[in-house]
């Protein structure tokens, strides 16, 4: 059906079909025109500063000029007050902040030209995002010119049971508290919504997102970002506490809404904050070493922190600019031996700071008996990872020796990474990746269900990233951020004036993991030829006059370590009701068989899907664990298994059609 009313033919789709109808002239300039005041505003008072600027800065009344204005901003922000009394105290709030914000713009222009930095930032995001909030308030006022009073825009995306309240604003950021009927929208309903919502404000896919309150599920906020500041690098501001502490939190980028992204390596226990055990993890090309490179120079510019960087893959592609200033191991043999070292390390720390009474690393324990806190970064750490369990031993047990373990890899899966060391992990540094499913293995729930979607990006954005860590409020999982931009020679130039602040490697540390306590250029080439420094052995036939492990409970698979047992590990047992296992550990035989008698259990009851948790507890195999999950891998690729994805951060398996048979 049509209607000639005048103006320009617009065709729309609905569910029937098409239609054609006119819409009448300045029918958009009438629905654009109530929200475009606020906006016209915040180029008005630019040029309000420009012009005070020019008419005061190099005047003689300047001294008078920058208290009356002062004075007048505070006069009018009273005046605001007092007139949106009967607007209710969010309004009046409202009202005298954006008045006071405007005096205070005038103010510093005065002094300072608007078309410099920081004037210029200001104008743009914060004037953004106070034109924006008006904005908000006048469509929810409205109902968005449809006459549906405050739940206007959600009538839009079809979720009328979403009531909204007064909007905050900050910095580059509007946040709208919500409030769900009952039984009739969920926050996942309305996360769904976000893009639509997007839409209406006609912002940018992902500028709007939705958390939920973990305390009660009819709450939520919604969270708006004007102005995509990730859209473009941020030119790196320099180090954030040259010569200060490791306790002090270490920057590496900014988040979305301009705060910047701060990362913490010691405990803290005034915040239940342990040492953190970190997964950096990304694609290729989507900026994990540019945002490693950041995080070591902020390290280099602290007093009380030793770091040591493992890559045992590129050589010194990544880490040349370091320039012999920090210490580097390159080379799989070099990096795998030394990984083979640190459990000694840790005890060794560990005891020294029992005899000092203390349970975990603190500032105190270098001011007072000069240990530094050590930082040991893994680049490519799958080629390290071979030994499972010397690394799980780590992860387990820095914490309390004053040591920060960072495992660097592109996919945290099982094949790579045993979840024995996932499960030791606590903060994840997620850069872009290719599935959301690579991101689930390491980003916690709270971070994916509000929104986390690094696999937006890819490798197109290097640098966007998500920080998921103890100290980011829960609020703040989903909210991106972006690694500064920064040259080679900007950090190696960073890292050299801060020679005179860097401790060296406490020497009991340096001693034990064969390293000098000054690093120098040739460290990262070159074999040392000192005891503690021999190569990782490869001739293991002497293991039966070594003793054992503290952690033996690993059987990998496929290799076979047990040659001369007449047993095919195939083979049903017999159904003998008076069959008794010898007593101690189960030779690898008998788990196996008892892993095939349980998923034959499962699937006698109807359950052809599952995970590692349906199955046996590994203790009562005799095994670990990791021993667990490379034997359903290996069931996998004999084919009696099929990998059907992850549930929790476990790998899912359907049983075989044959099989379940």
């Amino acid at each position: 059906m049509g209607r000639s009313t005048g103006g320009d033919a617009v065709t729309e789709h609905g569910r029937g079909g098409s239609f054609g109808y006119h819409v009448p002239s300045g029918y958009w300039a009438s629905r654009v025109a109530p929200y475009a005041g606020e906006w016209a505003a915040v180029g008005a008072m630019w040029a309000a500063g420009a012009a005070t600027h020019a008419l005061c800065a190099d005047s003689p009344v300047l001294p008078w000029v920058t208290p009356g204005l002062t004075l007048l901003g505070t006069g009018l922000s009273w005046l605001s007050w007092k007139a949106a009394a009967a607007r209710g105290t969010i309004t009046r709030v409202h009202a005298a902040a954006t008045t006071a914000l405007g005096g205070l713009w005038l103010t510093a222009s005065s002094i300072v030209p608007p078309w410099a930095q920081p004037m210029t930032g200001l104008c743009l995001y914060g004037g953004a995002a106070v034109a924006l909030s008006w904005n908000i308030r006048r469509m929810l006022n409205s109902g968005g010119n449809t006459g549906g009073g405050t739940n206007g825009l959600f009538e839009k995306i079809k979720l009328a049971g979403v009531h909204s309240g007064q909007a905050e604003v900050a910095p580059n950021k509007v946040t709208v508290p919500l409030s769900l009927t009952a039984g009739e929208v969920t926050v996942e309903d309305v996360q769904k919504g976000a893009d639509r919502v997007a839409q209406v404000l006609r912002l940018p896919k992902g500028s709007v997102r939705i958390v939920g309150d973990p305390d009660d599920l009819s709450r939520a906020k919604m969270n708006i970002v004007p102005v995509d500041v990730l859209r473009k690098p941020t030119p790196w501001p320099g180090p954030s506490h040259p010569g200060g502490s490791i306790t002090d939190p270490v920057v590496a980028g900014v988040y979305e809404d301009t705060e910047p992204q701060e990362i913490y390596f010691p405990g803290d226990k005034a915040y239940g904050r342990q040492a953190m055990t970190m997964i950096v993890q990304g694609m290729k090309g989507s900026g994990k070493t540019a945002g490693a490179k950041n995080v070591w120079t902020e390290i280099a510019t602290r007093r009380d922190v030793n770091l040591v960087v493992l890559d045992p893959s590129k050589g010194d592609q990544s880490v040349a600019f370091l320039n012999g200033k920090i210490h580097v191991v390159t080379g799989h043999q070099r990096c795998a031996d030394l990984v083979t070292r640190v459990p000694a390390v840790i005890t060794d720390r560990a005891s020294q700071l029992g005899r000092w009474g203390y349970e975990e690393w603190t500032q105190e324990v270098f001011d007072k008996h000069g240990m530094p806190f050590l930082i040991l970064w893994i680049e490519e750490a799958p080629r390290v990872l071979e030994d499972a369990d010397t690394v799980t031993r780590i992860a387990q047990e820095c914490r309390s020796a004053g040591i920060s373990l960072v495992l660097s890899l592109q996919k945290p899966i099982y094949r790579q990474m045993s979840t024995d060391v996932r499960s030791q992990v606590d903060g994840v540094w997620c850069f872009g990746v290719r599935e959301l499913e690579d991101a689930a293995l390491t980003l916690s729930e709270a971070a994916i269900d509000g929104g986390a979607r690094p696999d937006r990006w890819k490798n197109r954005r290097p640098g966007c990233n998500y920080l998921d860590a103890a100290n980011v409020p829960e609020e703040r999982l989903a909210i991106p951020g972006r690694t500064y931009m920064a040259s080679d020679e900007q950090r190696t130039a960073v890292i050299a004036a801060h020679d005179q602040v860097r401790p060296p490697l406490w020497e009991p540390t340096a001693r034990l993991l064969g390293l000098p306590t000054t690093p120098t250029a040739t460290d990262t080439t070159e074999e040392t030829s000192t005891p503690a420094a021999r190569p990782l052995r490869t001739d293991h036939s002497d293991l039966d006059r070594m003793p054992l492990p503290a952690n033996d409970d690993v059987d990998p698979l496929p290799e076979d370590h047990e040659p001369d047992l007449d047993v095919d590990p195939d083979a049903e047992l017999p159904n003998d009701p008076d069959l008794t296992f010898p007593e101690g550990k189960p030779t690898r035989a008998q788990a196996l068989a008892m892993v095939r008698d349980a998923i034959t259990e499962l699937a006698n009851q109807g359950v052809t899907t599952f995970t590692i948790r349906d199955l046996p507890d590994p203790e009562t195999l005799g095994r670990g664990r990791t021993w667990l999950s490379s034997t359903l891998a290996q069931f996998a690729r004999e084919g009696m298994l099929t990998e059907t994805g992850t549930h929790s951060n476990a790998i899912r398996y359907t049983l075989a059609v044959a099989h379940a048979a």
